[in-house]
């Protein structure tokens, strides 16, 4: 085997060692893209859980706040009895 095969086997070794670390950065580069897919997934269910929750909440706040709602009735008429007892103590 003379100069020329040593430099083949050498250059074929070197092209060899290239491709296996370019298929194991390409294979964690892969790992790491579906990750943060998945990352991304559950933040964008979170977000929707988040602003089904936050539609729930308003819908109940407008629900309770309602001038016909019978909280708020329940509140007036309770607004309406303390102010009668203060001002019948006012006026002992």
């Amino acid at each position: 085997m003379g100069p020329g095969g040593i430099a083949t086997i050498i250059a074929a070794s070197a092209l060899m060692i290239i491709a296996i670390a370019l298929s194991y950065a390409i294979i964690r580069i892969t790992r790491v893209i579906d990750e943060v897919q998945k990352t991304v997934n559950n933040v964008n269910r979170i977000t929707a859980s988040a602003e089904a929750l936050t539609g729930k909440v308003s819908g109940a706040i407008n629900g309770i706040l309602d001038k016909e709602s019978s909280v708020m009735k329940i509140l007036g008429t309770i607004a309406g009895f303390a102010s009668r007892r203060n001002s019948n103590k006012d006026q002992d």
